[in-house]
């Protein structure tokens, strides 16, 4: 059954547009940082060592992909805000303290709801479902 929701999720990726990919990359993050904060530690040590690196790994990605030229002050801010998180996602992972987890997710959450409300408002501008 694992191999099908592999199947699924890759397929998913594979025939999502772009502004899709960014949601997809928010939500893995986030679900990365909930399963953190559920963790028990010390005893899910390397568990949430794994969680934190890869929500690292996923707003170094989203940091990497702006667009200056085209994004302009909103890509200056974005790049401000991305970098706030991975230094409290370093700190959160040196010290193994959840306080900076939750701030990290407080702020992917807001940026993951206001993209998904952008592309929502550009579907309805082309007409698309």
């Amino acid at each position: 059954m694992q191999g099908y929701g592999r199947h699924y999720q890759t397929q998913a990726v594979e025939t999502a547009s772009p502004a899709q990919l960014v949601l997809m990359l928010y939500d893995r993050a986030l679900q990365s940082l909930v399963q953190v904060q559920q963790a028990s530690l010390p005893e899910d040590l390397e568990f949430v060592n794994r969680e934190l690196q890869r929500a690292q790994d996923i707003v170094t990605e989203l940091r990497l992909a702006l667009d200056f030229e085209q994004g302009g002050t909103i890509a200056t801010q974005l790049s401000s805000l991305y970098g706030f998180c991975l230094e409290r996602l370093i700190e959160a992972n040196v010290r193994k303290e959840l306080d900076p987890v939750e701030e990290v997710r407080s702020v992917l959450a807001g940026l993951r709801d206001a993209w998904d409300q952008a592309c929502i408002r550009s579907d309805e501008l082309v007409g698309q479902p």
